[in-house]
């Protein structure tokens, strides 16, 4: 099997892994009505939550943590008494704070839409990671070659963000899809949330 037919194939399956969880079960019934995805809010949602994620006080996170299924490749599936280390391992790197915090550069839909409530999409986020070696290309035999050289330098991360309605509810950490947070990617750089809350100015702050 080829790896351009492999990787639409793995997308897919992960698609599936990532959504049933959102899908309610066809008796279940609520007080409160799940709306339809809005595909417009989708960027202004997940870069709100990424700079939530980058930015906030752990204590002013207690609605946003909670109410999301966070999956890293270094913890797995993130729970409560783990969330010093989720923000940890999303604002340092090599013992370092970030230079600046990450942002969300880019947002691609890849779920087949035929759940008007429930939506899946590639978000790559990048972020300006200290880096204690620099990359000098390969030897000749493909290996590749790093010398010592502390930095800042640019670096993207994939991951999976998982809709119910406009609701972001889960986060799976996903590098090895960053071709699809590449190809057919929406750029999110600057965008808000149409719908959003607007932040309310406090008097004698700038």
């Amino acid at each position: 099997m080829t790896p351009s037919i492999a990787l639409p194939r793995l997308a897919a399956a992960l698609a599936i892994a990532a959504l049933l969880p959102l899908a309610p079960p066809a008796a279940a019934t609520s007080l409160v009505a799940i709306p339809p995805h809005k595909p417009a809010r989708a960027c202004g949602i997940v870069a709100g939550m990424v700079d939530r994620l980058a930015t906030a006080e752990r204590r002013d996170l207690a609605d946003l943590l909670p109410a999301m299924q966070v999956t890293t490749d270094a913890l797995g599936r993130v729970q409560s008494a783990e969330w010093d280390a989720l923000l940890a391992g999303l604002r340092t790197h090599n013992g370092q704070r970030d230079k600046v915090p990450m942002r969300l550069v880019a947002l691609r839909r890849i779920d087949d839409r035929n759940e008007p409530t429930v939506a899946l999409y590639v978000a790559r986020v990048e972020r300006e990671r200290w880096e204690l070696q620099r990359y000098m290309g390969d030897d000749g035999m493909l290996m590749p070659v790093y010398e010592p050289d502390p930095h800042y330098e640019t670096a993207h991360h994939v991951w999976l963000v998982g809709f119910s309605g406009n609701r972001a509810v889960s986060l799976r950490e996903a590098d090895e899809l960053y071709v699809l947070g590449v190809d057919k990617a929406t750029d999110c750089r600057g965008v808000v949330d149409p719908e959003g809350p607007v932040a309310i100015p406090v008097p004698g702050k700038d």
